[in-house]
């Protein structure tokens, strides 16, 4: 084991990113509080990341913040049958505030009912079940009747009937509800929708058209359609991708071979992969990547070292296009010019997993904590267009992820004593992989308090049975199906966990 995860500093670090979440969650709370849902197809967004912070630590506040928001949104007196009855906007656009919040909301608590019942009243829709509701999809050209649609009526005309790739979106939130409900129709809807644009891809020039008309004949599309198909010719490569990761999330689902395939193709036709080629490996265990992998890692390893030696940043700007700025941040050189910062909390702690060097997990969570901090002094909450970065959240979700990925929040759960689900306020957690022992990861522990605390750590719901758990020296920690631990009081203690 590197002896740097005996350091505390990651443990201090990590708490100081902890604090600096619920500081942000707690100032977003008191200035949105006041303000009622106003049916923005995105406005719940901002509040997404908060979800996955609560089930790590057991704060309340998020959670009953975010059921606030999303009764105002089922109540919103606007919307027929759950959901915009006009066709005013497009689809991708139009479920935003379920794919992105509502879904967040029913991961972390899958037996809330309301929530669960608020995605079903869209997700319904997607294969015409329900009463009353014009058809939004096409069973037999297994394609959406149109990109603009409602609970009232349906865009099925020129130029509105023309159907993009960018719906995945729908998709995923069909997964979604299957993978909360294990309701088989809406896996059969998604792989159905998926199964066309697969063939797109397959049958197509490089990764195929991006866009897909009820009719063929190039002259008769460009009379009916115009420029409007063009429009966001420019989004075409970012979507291509979000579509291969639908390929891929129906592939892990029913293993069928068209899905895969297409999948590799985005890979082989484009440049940089649109798919990352270890979330390719991951999802179909084929390792056919696996030189590539290896070298790429190879490769930041040694580069690693420099991460570290960059100054923290001292200045957030907002460059590029006026409506869809990015976030910079930068620090002063010598004669006080601007560099921009190259290291980022995501690249910091690929180089702890590659490394097992604690200092890399340090940093990252001490520039999340920085960045977001700036954001909150200089950003807007994000209320205003839920889905874009460049307001806080996008900070926000870059430090909420730095935070629970450390924990390994999706796979472990933590608990005080006997006390509810929650890692403990000052408690730290990493977990890393355990070279010596097969299916086996080492959760340390860093108690920043004055006094020893009981922990007891187990898998989440959907992960292997714990098998074993003990401490180094051998000692068997293994209790009704959890490891329960006693960390001693600031310092950082090692378990041994195995599945």
């Amino acid at each position: 084991m590197n002896t740097s995860l005996r350091d505390p500093a990651w443990g201090v670090a990590q708490l100081a990113l902890r604090k600096e979440i619920a500081n942000w969650i707690k100032g977003a709370i008191a200035r949105n509080a006041p303000i009622p849902f106003q049916g923005g197809h995105d406005e719940a967004n901002y509040t997404h990341a908060w979800a996955e912070y609560a089930r790590l630590t057991g704060d309340p506040k998020p959670l009953e913040f975010m059921r606030t928001l999303r009764d105002q949104i089922i109540a919103w007196p606007k919307f027929h049958h759950g959901f915009y009855p006009d066709p005013t906007m497009d689809i991708e656009h139009s479920v935003e505030n379920w794919t992105c919040f509502m879904s967040a909301l029913a991961r972390v608590e899958p037996e809330d009912e309301k929530t669960l019942a608020a995605i079903e009243d869209v997700v319904h829709h997607l294969g015409n079940w329900a009463p009353g509701v014009p058809d939004w999809y096409d069973w037999k050209t297994h394609r959406f009747t149109s990109e603009w649609v409602g609970t009232r009526g349906v865009r099925n005309f020129p130029p509105y009937d023309a159907t993009t790739y960018w719906d995945a979106r729908a998709a995923e939130l069909a997964l979604t509800y299957f993978e909360l409900r294990a309701d088989r129709k809406y896996l059969d809807w998604a792989a159905d929708y998926a199964a066309e644009w697969a063939r797109v891809v397959l049958e197509g020039k490089d990764t195929g058209p991006w866009c897909l008309f009820p009719i063929s004949d190039r002259e008769e599309i460009k009379r009916r359609y115009g420029e409007y198909p063009e429009n966001f010719q420019t989004r075409n490569k970012g979507w291509i991708g979000e579509m291969g990761r639908l390929f891929l999330h129906v592939y892990r689902l029913t293993r069928d071979a068209r899905f895969q395939r297409a999948a590799l193709k985005i890979i082989e036709h484009t440049q940089p992969p649109a798919i990352p080629k270890q979330t390719y490996q991951d999802a179909t265990g084929d390792l056919r990547f696996q030189a590539d992998i290896e070298a790429e890692d190879r490769a930041s390893a040694a580069d690693a070292a420099s991460l570290l030696d960059e100054p923290l940043p001292s200045v957030l700007l907002l460059e590029g296009d006026v409506t869809y700025p990015r976030r910079q941040y930068a620090h002063r050189g010598p004669s006080g010019e601007l560099r921009d910062c190259t290291a980022s909390p995501t690249a910091l702690w690929r180089a702890f997993g590659l490394t097992d060097d604690a200092r890399f997990a340090a940093r990252a969570f001490e520039l999340a904590a920085l960045e977001l901090r700036m954001a909150c002094r200089t950003l807007r909450d994000g209320r205003e267009h839920g889905c874009n970065g460049r307001f806080i959240h996008g900070a926000g979700a870059v430090a909420v992820r730095t935070l629970c990925g450390a924990a390994c929040a999706n796979e472990v759960e933590y608990f005080a004593a006997d006390g509810p689900r929650g890692l403990p306020a000052a408690m730290a957690a990493l977990v890393c992989v355990d070279e010596a022992h097969p299916n086996a990861r080492r959760v340390c522990l860093y108690n920043d308090g004055p006094n020893p605390q009981t922990i007891r750590i187990r898998p989440a719901k959907d992960q292997p049975p714990m098998r074993n758990a003990f401490a180094e020296d051998g000692q068997s920690l293994f209790k009704d199906g959890a490891a329960v631990v006693v960390a001693a009081a600031r310092n950082v203690t090692v378990v041994v966990v195995r599945n």
